[in-house]
């Protein structure tokens, strides 16, 4: 197992991936925060090749360019959710068919997963995401549109939104047109 560092401006943002049997495999990402990236990698993968490496097919730039909000296509079968429930598993892979520059509510995710009673396992689901920004739960939203929770804090969930060209009313919520239901 290897991480890389991948600096996005003045950001950092963390990526431990593997390569097993010639087969690639990102295991988490780490949006960027106050604590070193790499001693965070380390804490939770202690397993980890201690020497960055670069992963390789542009997956880095990729990944930046998702994080600096541009329209990208990504392969959700280079994603390991192995270290997920099935039903976190369904809720992240319905959210990463949220399209860029839009939003979708924590019910809304509950009910395309098959259960209209599980807005809140959503957002569990989606605190505990392995994949930020790969998987944009920034893009899941409150009902009204308020932000709600976000791992990178609700002042990055708010950023990496305007980052996609999403619109905020007066009092801060998304522009209820453009939230999927």
């Amino acid at each position: 197992m290897f991480y890389q560092i991948i600096n996005v401006g003045q950001e950092a943002i963390g990526l431990v991936w593997e390569k097993t049997g010639g087969k690639l495999q990102i295991e988490a990402v780490y949006l960027p925060g106050k604590e070193k990236m790499a001693k965070r990698i380390v804490r939770d993968f202690p397993a980890i090749n201690q020497t960055p490496r670069a992963i390789s097919n542009g997956i880095d730039q990729l990944i930046a360019d998702l994080y600096n909000g541009k329209k990208q296509k990504f392969n959700l079968a280079l994603l390991n959710f192995s270290r997920v429930t099935d039903f976190s598993a369904r809720v992240l892979k319905q959210t990463f068919k949220i399209p860029c520059g839009k939003a979708a509510t924590y019910s809304g995710l509950a009910a395309k997963v098959g259960n209209l009673r599980a807005a809140r396992a959503v957002g569990t689901a989606l605190a505990n995401n392995p994949f930020p920004i790969i998987v944009p739960c920034h893009r899941v939203v409150r009902a009204d549109g308020s932000l709600g929770q976000f791992g990178g804090g609700t002042a990055m969930k708010k950023q990496l939104l305007e980052k996609e060209q999403v619109l905020f009313d007066a009092q801060g919520r998304v522009i209820q047109s453009l939230v999927q239901r």
